[in-house]
C-alpha cells in the first residue's frame, strides 16, 4: 500500500542503512484524515493525570484527539472522562476550563447532568411524555477509560487492547517517573498551551531528537557554558560518555532516549544539597541501582501516537500534540513533580519549566521555529519527496544523537497505515539497562 502519490510512505532499507519518509505525509489532507481514523479514533490517547483532579467533583475541560471532554473526579472519588456535548442539541455543557462542580448544566436549554454523566434535569420535562428515555440520555463516556501510574488514557475503540499491553516496555519509563514520589507524582497548577503551523509528527520527532540540540538551541548552550555548566545536549565523545547513551525501541511505536545527565543548570549550592538529600532518600526506598537509573538519567520518551514525557534532572514535562490539520498542531505541556521535595527545589523546577520549556522560553520557540521552517520547506514536495532519517542505522547501538527513536515511531506509523511489518532495530530496554546499569551512578 502506498501514500497519496504512487510512492510508499516509508523506505526502510536495512541492507543500505537508509530510512526515508515521504514528505507527503506532512502535507496531505488524505493522510491527516486517515491518521484521525486509525490513530485518534482507535488507539489509547492521553487525557490527563489523576493528580489534576485531587478532590471529589474537581474537573478540567479540554480538547483530546479533536473532541471536547470533561476530565472529572465524581462525588465518590472515581475518575471519569465524559464527552462534553449535550444530548439535546450538542452544545458543550461545561464551558469552564476547570473547577469543582457536581452538576454540569447546558446553558442553551438547561439540561443538567451529574458529574457521573447521568441526566438529572430537563426543563419542562412533562412536554416529552411518559415514555421519553431520560435514563438513556446521559453524557457519553468513551468506550474505554483506563490509567497507568496516574496517567489516564481513553480509547474510542471498545476492542482496543488493554492499556498495559499497549504501553509495553514504555511502562518501565513511566515507572521511573512515578516512583520518584512516595505519595504520588503531582501535576503543578497551570499549563503551557500553544500552537504551531506545522505537522504534529514533526514535534514527535523533535521531542526525542538529540541531534538538533547544538544547532537549534545554541543560545541556551552558550548561556549554560558561560555559567560553567556543560549541557547534556552538547556533542560528546560516545566512548567517553558514561553509559547508557541509547535510543531504545520500546515496542508499539513507543521509544525513548536515555543518557547520563551532565550538570545541573543554574542550581544554587543549597538546592544542590537538597537534591543530594532527595537522592539519598530515594536510595533508602529503592536501592542504589534503581535510584541511579531513575535519578541520574535523562529520558525523552514518546508514547505512540502523541504523548511525550521528558524527564530531565531539572524537571519533568508531560506534553501532548494533537493535529488540527495537516499543517497545524495544538500543544499542551504540564509540569510533573514529587510533592514532597523541598520548596527551593520546587521553585528551581518551576523556573526551568518557564525559562526552558515555556512558549517564551529558551527551547520551545527555537523548536517551533525550526519545525515551521520544515513545514514551509515541504512546499517543494513535488521536487524533493523524501526526508532522510537514517542516522545511526550503521550502529549496533544507536545513541541519543542518532535517529532510531524516530524510526521506531515511523515503523509503527507505517504499519498502522499500510499493514507493512518491520523488524525492530537496536537493543531492547532490558538489554541496555542490564548491560549498563553498573556504569550509572
Amino acid at each position: 500500500m502506498t501514500g497519496p502519490t504512487t510512492q510508499p510512505f516509508v523506505i526502510d532499507d536495512r541492507e543500505r542503512s537508509r530510512f526515508l519518509v515521504n514528505r507527503n505525509v506532512f502535507v496531505s489532507d488524505e493522510v491527516y484524515q486517515r491518521e484521525k481514523e486509525l490513530f485518534f479514533d482507535r488507539l489509547w490517547i492521553y487525557v490527563g493525570h489523576e493528580s489534576e483532579v485531587p478532590k471529589p467533583n474537581d474537573f478540567h475541560s479540554r480538547q483530546v484527539a479533536g473532541r471536547p471532554v470533561i476530565f472529572v473526579r465524581d462525588g465518590k472519588g472515581e475518575v471519569r472522562v465524559l464527552l462534553n456535548s449535550c444530548r439535546h442539541r450538542g452544545a458543550q455543557v461545561c464551558r469552564e476550563g476547570k473547577g469543582n462542580n457536581k452538576i454540569f448544566t447546558c446553558f442553551y436549554h438547561g439540561w443538567a447532568y451529574r458529574n457521573t454523566g447521568a441526566l438529572v434535569n430537563i426543563p419542562d420535562a412533562e412536554a416529552y411524555g411518559p415514555d421519553f428515555p431520560k435514563g438513556e440520555l446521559g453524557l457519553v463516556a468513551p468506550p474505554r477509560v483506563d490509567s497507568y501510574r496516574g496517567f489516564v488514557f481513553i480509547s474510542f475503540d471498545p476492542g482496543v487492547e488493554d492499556l498495559t499491553d499497549y504501553l509495553g516496555n514504555a511502562r518501565h519509563l513511566m515507572d521511573l517517573v512515578a516512583n520518584q514520589s512516595e505519595s504520588g507524582m503531582t501535576i503543578l497548577p497551570g499549563i503551557h498551551r500553544y500552537s504551531m503551523k506545522a505537522n504534529w509528527k514533526l514535534l514527535i520527532e523533535n521531542s526525542c531528537d538529540g541531534y538538533h540540540g547544538m544547532s537549534v538551541h545554541q543560545t541556551y548552550i552558550e548561556m549554560m557554558m558561560d555559567l560553567g555548566v556543560t549541557p547534556g545536549i552538547m556533542p560528546q565523545d560516545e566512548k567517553a560518555r558514561p553509559a547508557p547513551n541509547s535510543g531504545i525501541d520500546l515496542g508499539n511505536g513507543h521509544a525513548t532516549t536515555m543518557m547520563r545527565e551532565i550538570g545541573l543548570p543554574m542550581m544554587s549550592d543549597g538546592a544542590k544539597e537538597l537534591a543530594a538529600q532527595r537522592r539519598r532518600d530515594l536510595v533508602e526506598l529503592h536501592g542504589e541501582e534503581y535510584t541511579a537509573r531513575m535519578y541520574n538519567l535523562t529520558r525523552n520518551t514518546i508514547i505512540f501516537p502523541s504523548l511525550v514525557i521528558v524527564d530531565l534532572n531539572f524537571g519533568i514535562q508531560v506534553r501532548t500534540m494533537y493535529p488540527t490539520g495537516p499543517n497545524s498542531t495544538e500543544i499542551t505541556g504540564w509540569q510533573l513533580i514529587a510533592p514532597e521535595i523541598a520548596e527551593e527545589l520546587k521553585a528551581y523546577r518551576i523556573d526551568n519549566a518557564l525559562s526552558f520549556w515555556g512558549p517564551g522560553g529558551l527551547a520551545t520557540p527555537d523548536d517551533v521555529a525550526a519545525l515551521e521552517q520544515c513545514q514551509r520547506g515541504f512546499a517543494t514536495v513535488k521536487e524533493l519527496e523524501w526526508s532522510d532519517i537514517s542516522k545511526g542505522m550503521v550502529k549496533d547501538t544507536p545513541t541519543t544523537m542518532d535517529e532510531l527513536q524516530m524510526r521506531t515511531f515511523w515503523r509503527r506509523w507505517n504499519y498502522l497505515m499500510t499493514g507493512e511489518q518491520a523488524r525492530p532495530e537496536g537493543p531492547t530496554y532490558h538489554q541496555v539497562i542490564g548491560a549498563d546499569t553498573a556504569g550509572v551512578s
